[in-house]
């Protein structure tokens, strides 16, 4: 799978200076690395730079950024389960590699849940279907009653197999009872072109995907699988207005530390993430990229894996993807 956001506030140093003589990053550690199983440049890249940015001015040590790109991102994983659990080593990633593998990899080699030890959120993003501008389906509706009629209507693309795009498809597919089938592409640029070449019908993506064919009239987001209308679309109406509630997930980017990590700890790491992201210039460059803020405790962080992990375990069965 390819999945494919600079000054802290003298708060934040003076909370950090007081928390200093019990954090064992503060007390112990020289350099704190954070690793990113995705190539540079990517928006866990990004992120993953201005939070070390962010860390580096509040823990008072040398915050880097490693790329560690490879096995569909698990070694970067791998590299941060093989490491103490005293800050010396972070992992930023796609929750996808925490909630969602452990369902489609027949040799993870991690557990995702005893392995790690959740820290916070970082961004949060929603997922669209589109479909391209000329597309005669101008509602969801629309698209429903052309792919009953037509399999070659009856296909959607997405940036890998196995992914939580595809798994919505999946699901889409099971509620709805259409056959639909899926395409895959290395990533989401590749598919938005498919798209905008008529190479597919439609697509499922993240929204920030999309937002800027949606606003430039190339493509036309038919629903969001968010809770509630998203900032960025809010004309777009949500599978649960659509009458189907059990079609809605979120992607993003969350920050977790070896297993066996102290709640201390974690908790500290979590308490710098929000003050980082409540920062005026962070959010302007996170929403830039037109993904949201969203910052937690350790615990949130753990319940939503829990849940997600859950709530894909059936579709992973029913698409019948398996990776090695």
């Amino acid at each position: 799978m390819r999945l494919s956001l600079r000054p802290i506030t003298a708060l934040v140093a003076a909370a950090f200076l007081v928390q200093g003589a019990t954090n064992p990053v503060s007390a112990q550690q020289q350099t704190v690395r954070l690793f990113v199983g995705l190539p540079a440049g990517g928006s866990a890249d990004i992120l993953a730079r201005l939070l070390a940015e962010k860390l580096q001015v509040s823990l008072g040590k040398n915050v880097i950024v490693e790329n560690r790109p490879g096995a569909s991102a698990r070694i970067a994983v791998q590299t941060v389960k093989a490491s103490p659990p005293d800050g010396s080593a972070l992992l930023v990633t796609p929750g996808a590699i925490v909630n969602l593998y452990p369902h489609v990899f027949k040799n993870l080699g991690y557990d995702s849940l005893n392995d790690l030890t959740p820290i916070s959120k970082i961004v949060t993003w929603d997922f669209g279907f589109a479909v391209p501008a000329k597309s005669q389906a101008k509602t969801f509706a629309d698209f429903i009653k052309a792919a009953r009629a037509d399999a070659k209507a009856a296909v959607y693309g997405s940036p890998s197999s196995g992914s939580p795009q595809h798994l919505l498809g999946v699901q889409m597919a099971g509620l709805l009872g259409v056959p639909l089938q899926h395409v895959w592409f290395k990533g989401a640029a590749d598919a938005v072109n498919a798209l905008l070449s008529d190479a597919v019908p439609s697509v499922i993506l993240g929204l920030g995907d999309l937002s800027q064919q949606h606003k430039a009239g190339q493509l036309r987001v038919l629903a969001t699988f968010s809770k509630e209308r998203s900032v960025l679309m809010p004309e777009v109406p949500t599978m649960i207005e659509l009458g189907y509630p059990a079609l809605h997930a979120t992607g993003g980017v969350a920050f977790y530390g070896p297993g066996g990590m102290s709640s201390e700890l974690s908790e500290s790491l979590s308490r710098a993430v929000k003050l980082a992201l409540d920062d005026p210039m962070v959010r302007d460059r996170i929403l830039k990229m037109n993904i949201m803020p969203t910052s937690s405790t350790p615990r949130e962080l753990r319940d939503y894996d829990l849940g997600e992990l859950e709530r894909w375990r059936d579709s992973a069965k029913a698409s019948g993807f398996v990776a090695d």
